[in-house]
């Protein structure tokens, strides 16, 4: 994937005018390639242009691969994140402070839309088991 896809990507999107920085993730079947901007251009112009390099490289990827430019931006797309750490409170009673207290709390705050509690230990994710007999 980091040859074949990701590389050839950043490679491409190097060009584009107003780049100030690429960040990328590849995974094995996945990769993200996020791109920031100066924020003195035009995002709409900036778009079109990532979408002719992506429409330039396509040819050389993998048959498989498929492209999707997003424009994402805080306004359209705000996100917050809180992490919970603790060197006293167990992983699990955290998760339960999280999605018990904290989530319903953000969940009726006006303009929130979604609510998710990534990571962790559940109380569930605990297993034990007895041998019989």
């Amino acid at each position: 994937m980091l040859v074949t896809v990701t590389r050839p990507i950043e490679e491409a999107m190097n060009g584009v005018q107003g780049l100030e920085r690429i960040k990328s993730t590849t995974t094995r079947g996945a990769a993200e390639v996020d791109l920031y901007f100066a924020w003195n251009v035009d995002m709409y112009r900036t778009l079109e242009l990532v979408n002719a390099g992506l429409a330039r490289v396509q040819p050389t990827l993998p048959p498989t691969a498929r492209l999707v430019a997003n424009r994402l931006t805080f306004a359209a797309f705000p996100i917050i994140g809180y992490s919970l750490t603790s060197s006293t409170v167990p992983q699990t009673r955290l998760w339960e402070l999280a999605t018990y207290e904290m989530k319903p709390r953000l969940n009726r705050l006006g303009g929130v839309a979604t609510v998710v509690v990534q990571a962790g230990r559940s109380p569930s994710s605990r297993f034990a088991w007895t041998r019989l007999g």
